[in-house]
């Protein structure tokens, strides 16, 4: 850099005497009006360091490409190449090549190539200086006014970086030539309206193999649009189904239907994904409630059993013990009855011995309490024995109902398993919407008919019945005569409606507990087996 900057000074100091200067050629350090309007337009350019434009000599070996040059340009037709080959080896290289301090070529790649094969050791450069996002800029903004790319990836790439450098620009608010709306951004890249800016930006997002397609010139810029909505999944497995070839022969109209399609499948994809989450919720919300319920259960039914247990041993205690105090006193009293004739004797002759007399009496008093405490024991024992067995029984509907629920929770699991395992192409997802549509329109139909027969068996049954059973008969006026007939052909129709929505059930009942008998409907509401 120094004897770059030394050159620069001594081409400054000597005028026209510097490299490359001449008869009729413009003194160096002075940039055309095209030139400086150009460098100072660009977004960027005012945090730059001052752009050295002096015409330097370079040996060629120093120079090397940009990075970014083959990503955004193509190389020049041959006959391009060849034209330009001539005029530098006829006159040399009239235009400066643009370098940075690190001597990568901005602009240029193409007449450095051209002069490394001619021979020349040296080639004029213009040195400029920014940040790289701004040199990358430049590349772009300098060469699109030399060089026509022909690839619409390429030129889809540089779209994009100018895009997000634009933007970038914008929010910074650094420049008054920045564009600012989406029409100012298409018009800067060269097109007539933002939705073809936009359309070029998006076929970035296609897959390589598909870019190189576009590249090629093997599929079109329109459909190419159209696939770079799907992602990158999408594209490759597309690729694989359809083939280098089928992908090139695809239409636009074939494109944009592949397109929709995939994106409702994606969808239905979407929607089946989280009806499986739903479920798999379910599944641990059943499994939890399913661990409680049993929990639950065990601890019910173990502590039932011990309460029962204990109040069963209890009152057996109580009642063995009132019976054996009960047998004792049985066994006085026997042994007082036993002697009737040494009672009256002693009631008649002797006097009666008060105490024994008290006793006795208190005996007979005991044995009556403890008749009753029997009989009250035993009607308790009778409820306990009566309460053990309800609650057996509801330890016994509790298990039907765990079993049950767990029936219920392995056939939602092997649904599922079902699921996740063949999932269902995107007409049985309709066909099972319309299913879930028709039943439940039925069941509402259902619930209607059901209520508007309530009501009218509630508020009119006299009126129906009438309506069933006269006919008419001669001499009666005429206008009880339309009557009864309007309400006989109102009968009519309700009674064959009722006829085929019951031959409709019949039908459904069949499907849903196949193998039974038939039920038919018999007057009066009652059912028998057909």
């Amino acid at each position: 850099m120094a004897r770059v900057a030394g050159t620069v000074q001594e081409a400054h100091r000597d005028g026209t005497k510097g490299a490359g200067g001449g008869p009729g050629r413009r003194a160096p350090g002075r940039l055309t009006a095209r030139q400086e309007s150009r460098a100072f337009s660009f977004p960027g350019a005012r945090f730059l360091p001052e752009v050295v434009s002096l015409k330097n000599y370079i040996p060629v070996g120093l120079l090397k490409p940009h990075p970014k040059n083959a990503e955004y340009y193509s190389p020049p037709t041959p006959e391009e190449r060849e034209m330009l080959k001539r005029s530098i080896a006829a006159e040399g290289i009239r235009d400066p090549l643009k370098v940075t301090p690190d001597f990568t070529v901005i602009s240029g790649h193409v007449r450095l190539e051209i002069a490394r094969e001619l021979g020349f050791e040296k080639v004029p450069v213009e040195i400029v200086d920014g940040d790289p996002e701004y040199l990358e800029y430049l590349l772009i903004a300098d060469n699109d006014e030399r060089r026509y790319c022909r690839d619409p990836i390429k030129k889809a790439k540089r779209d994009k970086f100018l895009l997000e450098y634009w933007k970038k620009m914008g929010l910074q608010n650094v420049t008054p030539g920045t564009p600012r709306t989406s029409s100012e951004l298409a018009k800067k890249a060269g097109y007539s309206n933002k939705k073809e800016f936009y359309a070029s930006v998006k076929l970035n997002d296609l897959i390589p193999e598909l870019q190189q397609l576009v590249s090629r010139g093997k599929l079109s810029q329109t459909a190419a649009y159209s696939l770079a909505f799907l992602p990158p999944e999408e594209q490759k497995q597309l690729l694989e189904v359809l083939g280098e070839a089928g992908v090139a022969g695809l239409s636009v109209r074939q494109a944009q239907e592949l397109r929709k399609e995939l994106e409702t499948e994606r969808r239905e994809k979407e929607a089946l994904s989280r009806r499986l989450a739903e479920l798999e919720e379910e599944k641990r919300a059943l499994s939890a409630e399913l661990s409680k319920l049993s929990g639950e259960l065990s601890a019910a039914g173990e502590r039932i059993r011990r309460e029962q247990e204990q109040r069963e041993k209890e009152l057996r205690g109580l009642l063995e013990e009132k019976e054996r105090e009960l047998e004792k006193l049985e066994q006085r009293l026997k042994e007082f009855e036993a002697k009737p004739v040494e009672k009256v004797v002693e009631k008649v002759v002797y006097r009666p011995d008060p105490t024994l007399q008290a006793e006795l009496e208190a005996a007979r008093e005991e044995a009556a309490r403890l008749l009753q405490d029997k009989e009250f024991l035993e009607a308790r024992l009778r409820e306990v024995v009566q309460e053990k067995e309800k609650k057996e029984a509801r330890a016994r509907a509790l298990e039907e109902e765990v079993e049950r629920l767990r029936r219920w929770l392995d056939h939602a699991q092997a649904q599922l398993k079902k699921e996740k395992e063949s999932p269902k192409p995107p007409q049985w997802t309709r066909e099972h919407a319309e299913f879930r549509q028709l039943v439940a329109d039925a069941s509402r139909h259902a619930c209607a008919l059901a209520e508007a027969l309530g009501n009218l068996l509630k508020r009119h049954r006299d009126r129906l019945l009438a309506a069933a059973r006269v006919r008419g008969a001669p001499g009666e006026e005429l206008r009880e005569l339309v009557e009864v007939m309007n309400d006989t052909m109102h009968f009519a129709a309700f009674k064959t409606s009722l006829d085929v929505a019951a031959s409709r059930i019949v039908e459904v009942w069949e499907v849903l507990e196949p193998g039974k008998p038939k039920l038919q409907v018999l007057k009066g509401g009652k059912e028998k087996e057909g």
